[in-house]
């Protein structure tokens, strides 16, 4: 593959329930897309008030489909050297 995982991870849609206001639908779609999440917010709003029943029942599907936005690791280093057990010296 060419893209690191990172890239493929930014490429998909996720919930991101840590940005999100109900269940991070609209902040999920504004990331995959690289809008601003009040913009999204809006068009949702817009879409609710024009069309109330298909939007809450678009916005209800996307929530159970849609998985949730993988963790991130900001810390120094390499990630998986993070995560594997460390051995202690035996005396």
């Amino acid at each position: 593959m060419n893209g690191s995982t990172d890239d493929y991870h930014r490429r998909r849609l996720y919930r991101d329930s840590e940005r999100g206001l109900i269940f991070g639908v609209c902040a999920g779609i504004a990331e995959g897309f690289g809008w601003p999440a009040w913009l999204t917010r809006i068009a949702a709003l817009v879409l609710l008030w024009c069309f109330p029943m298909s939007t809450v029942v678009a916005y209800v599907v996307a929530a159970m489909v849609m998985p949730q936005r993988p963790l991130r690791y900001c810390g120094r280093g390499d990630e998986r050297s993070c995560w594997q057990p460390r051995h202690r010296a035996e005396p």
